[in-house]
């Protein structure tokens, strides 16, 4: 029996267990699996969260050697490469800093922040510590093998020159959002920062284009609500509400750089539906469509001057084939489809290859800070009814 001989490794620590720190530990433990050609197996060193109980458990479960309670403790480690935080949004630029500061590569879920205070105090601290480099934002739907085909399919001209951009995300929150605490707001999350935000990076990087200046309209659908639910027999019009500016609608109307119309779209009155996002691209020889609904396919429809009008659809595979950049890191059926699970992985590739080359991660904070200025512009204009430059 031989032994194997193992790649270099980079260990990471990731901060805040909820949700996406979930999504995140499974993409590190797949991403060397899903990706060979990976430059270093990530070792999953500490897990940490403020709620000790909780974080004690996920630490063994999800396959860290060790958690704590205190994101401090992890910044005064010489041996952690990567640090992923993956807390709360309003939590993130405090956090943020901190890691720069102490020269950790940082990748930090989006909203990078929600606030422009907040941006403009880490990109402060990114500027002074020349980390520009060493910082990662987790727009994963970059990652999906379809949008990275539709952006190369775009640059290659096979739909000709862009005119219109559509772009749309919507999720189920407000049916299934039953009371409001004090102090919520956009401020500290809400349907532009985590979804608007995606949809924004998307129509940047699928273009490759940049925002000149938006009209838009963003506000809460439901904004009173109560602070908690009644007891048995209590009556519910007794309860103390709060009313809150969550922005649980958005739209958009964008004048990119090149002379492209974009349009955004997000709702979080999806009301039964759970999720739904998708991009389209028109142009003048064609047009090209996504949506996450249906993540493998990429649809396509061309005019060649032949009557045969209609979109195909390009199943993502691991066909060699198949022009996708992850062609070789997915199933080689066609049909066997490729998930969410998929899509992280390839972020975390993605994240470490930067690491382990010394090359700038795509997109970055100061990416994250563009999308933040168009999501502050939408806000201006709500106030204003007036476009707004970037």
């Amino acid at each position: 029996m031989d032994k194997v001989t193992p790649r270099k490794t980079v260990n990471i620590a990731l901060i805040g267990s909820g949700f996406m720190g979930k999504e995140h530990s499974k993409a590190y433990s797949l991403a060397p699996v899903s990706c060979p050609d990976i430059m270093a197996t990530p070792v999953k060193k500490i897990l940490c969260d403020a709620i000790g109980d909780k974080v004690a458990e996920r630490a063994r479960l999800w396959g860290y050697e060790e958690w704590c309670t205190d994101y401090h403790e992890i910044l005064e480690r010489d041996d952690i490469d990567i640090i992923d935080i993956c807390t709360t949004a309003f939590t993130h630029a405090d956090i943020a800093i901190d890691c720069v500061k102490a020269g950790k590569f940082v990748i930090c879920e989006k909203p990078l922040v929600t606030t422009m205070e907040d941006a403009d105090r880490l990109m402060a601290a990114v500027k002074e510590c020349h980390a520009e480099g060493r910082t990662a934002t987790g727009f994963n739907k970059r990652r999906w093998p379809a949008v990275l085909y539709a952006k190369q399919l775009i640059e290659e001209g096979v739909i000709g020159k862009v005119l219109v951009y559509n772009g749309r995300y919507c999720q189920d929150v407000v049916s299934r959002r039953k009371t409001a605490w004090p102090g919520s707001s956009w401020k500290r999350s809400g349907g532009m920062a985590d979804c608007t935000s995606h949809i924004a990076d998307m129509c940047r990087f699928i273009l490759d284009d940049a925002y000149d200046s938006v009209v838009g309209l963003t506000y809460p659908m439901v904004p009173t609500l109560p602070i908690r639910l009644p007891e048995p027999g209590e009556d519910p019009a007794t309860i103390p509400t709060y009313t809150t500016d969550s922005e649980d609608l958005a739209v958009i109307i964008a004048k990119m750089k090149s002379g492209v119309t974009a349009t955004l779209y997000q709702t979080w009155a999806y009301c039964g539906a759970g999720e739904g996002i998708s991009f389209e691209v028109h142009g003048t020889k064609g047009s090209v469509r996504w949506t996450g609904e249906n993540p493998s396919v990429l649809q396509l429809a061309v005019d060649y001057g032949t009557g045969n009008t209609g979109f195909k659809n390009i199943i993502m595979s691991g066909s060699p084939v198949d022009g996708h950049p992850y062609r070789n890191n997915v199933p080689g059926h066609r049909g066997f489809g490729v998930g969410v699970a998929d899509n992280m992985a390839f972020q975390a590739y993605e994240v470490i290859q930067a690491y382990c080359s010394g090359k700038p991660y795509n997109p970055s904070f100061v990416d994250a800070y563009e999308i933040l200025k168009v999501c502050d512009a939408t806000r201006e204009s709500t106030r204003t009814g007036q476009w707004v430059k970037i």
